[in-house]
């Protein structure tokens, strides 16, 4: 498959490597010599130093082009190059980065793409961080969910509480089997484990689960249902996306955001009907009374700082915040920041990456997620028997169950996979690329 990614900022950057890793041609092209000439020291790319808002560039572009993928901070550069991406190179697929916020609401965006039909997909990073985090705190005990593709799926990681603890093996083991609930590993005190029958000793586990059996699931946890309490660090765009699906959600959460520019805080305060408005600086520990940061379940740091999100998230932590999420981009703080007891850490470049390349792919791959802090990812991938074939034969690649006909098949039972099964794998972060090339290679 030949790409041709326009911008070579964090977000270009980050997704060429990522394409090029797969086994894919890419081409990256922008109007900064410099930042080309080192990203191609760098990876296996072909840097194109030209003027992308020049029609005679796509004109006479002399190499087969699949996808077009429009990344630069400018949303009107992205939407007008998916136009001449989509006219005069014929691609299959064209995406473009969007920033501005009222272009990305649901009817919006809908209203953009239905008319102007050279534009396939639009993203944005901010809408995307929003959405993820939105999903990780709807469950009582859950420090992480994530929906699959495949439909009524979930993927979480629960807090393994003192009633789950007093089960027995045989107990969990029972109702594990009569749920359909696949165990994909536990940890305790940040040790990662993937033997089942420690599983009642753990401090976190990862499951997967349909979402019908949750209810079950949160009760034989021995968690409750009751009102969160939330305070969100950063009133900017991710802060304001995720503040308005919590408040039109059902769940009931007691929303707070501290909010350092105080015409901010007065937009939000307009804005949101039913969230808690505080102005301030969030290292000023005078506040952290007022906020009842030790008092909340959870905190989510998502200001432009990584330094900010890294050093409260850490002080709420250890003043007895009961879980935390920080937005960080620099791939050096998230490292640090695992060490420190972070629970979620979440970088958009990643993010995005994963959604843009979701989008590409030609079926196989349909979506990918970090869990363990990052160490691992779990694969949803569609059957294919010359994939299942090379997968079987890799040391590195995890098959642990197979989704079919509504039912979940754990790999020792027995099943062998058919077409339209769909295929659940486990690999080392660092052994990622194993499997992509795998899937790039069918």
């Amino acid at each position: 498959m030949n790409i041709l990614i326009l911008g070579s900022g964090i977000v270009g950057a980050n997704l060429a490597k990522k394409l090029s890793e797969q086994g894919k041609n890419v081409f990256l092209l922008d109007d900064d010599a410099n930042e080309l000439k080192n990203l191609s020291e760098r990876y296996d790319i072909k840097t194109i130093y030209d003027d992308p808002l020049n029609p005679s560039f796509y004109k006479n572009f002399d190499s087969k082009i699949d996808c077009f993928i429009a990344v630069t901070r400018s949303d009107e550069k992205n939407i007008i190059t998916s136009k001449f991406a989509k006219e005069f190179l014929k691609v299959d697929k064209s995406i473009a980065r969007v920033r501005n916020q009222n272009l990305i609401l649901d009817e919006n965006k809908s209203l953009l793409i239905e008319s102007n039909s050279f534009l396939d997909h639009i993203i944005s990073p901010e809408w995307e961080v929003s959405n993820n985090i939105f999903e990780k705190i709807h469950l009582p005990g859950a420090f992480f969910s994530e929906s699959l593709i495949t439909q009524d799926y979930l993927l979480i990681g629960m807090q393994s509480s003192d009633l789950f603890k007093n089960h027995t093996y045989d107990e969990i083991k029972v109702f594990f089997k009569t749920n359909n609930l696949c165990y994909l590993g536990h940890s305790k005190e940040d040790k990662i484990n993937f033997d089942f029958k420690n599983i009642s000793i753990s401090d976190q586990l990862y499951l997967l689960i349909k979402k019908k059996y949750l209810n079950k699931l949160i009760k034989f946890f021995g968690f409750k249902d009751y009102v969160l309490d939330v305070l969100i660090v950063g009133g900017g765009n991710i802060g304001q996306n995720l503040s308005t699906l919590i408040e039109q959600d059902d769940q009931e959460i007691n929303l707070k955001i501290l909010e350092l520019d105080k015409e901010r805080c007065n937009f939000l305060a307009g804005l949101l009907k039913n969230t808690t408005i505080f102005h301030g600086d969030a290292l000023d520990q005078t506040l952290y009374e007022e906020i009842k940061l030790n008092n909340s379940d959870l905190v989510i740091t998502v200001t432009d700082n990584d330094q900010i999100n890294t050093i409260l998230s850490i002080i709420a932590k250890k003043r007895g915040s009961k879980s935390v999420i920080s937005v960080i981009n620099n791939e050096s703080y998230s490292s640090f920041a695992n060490d420190l007891g972070i629970d979620v850490i979440i970088n958009p470049r990643e993010l995005t990456t994963s959604r843009i390349i979701e989008k590409i792919s030609k079926g196989s791959l349909l979506s990918y997620h970090s869990i363990f802090k990052d160490e691992y990812i779990i694969y949803e991938i569609k059957y294919k028997n010359e994939i299942f074939e090379n997968i079987k034969k890799s040391e590195v690649i995890n098959h642990i169950c197979t989704l079919t006909n509504e039912t979940l098949e754990l790999k020792n039972n027995d099943h062998i996979p058919l077409n339209n099964d769909i295929l659940i794998l486990c690999v080392l972060r660092k052994d990622s690329h194993v499997l992509e090339k795998i899937i790039n290679d069918d």
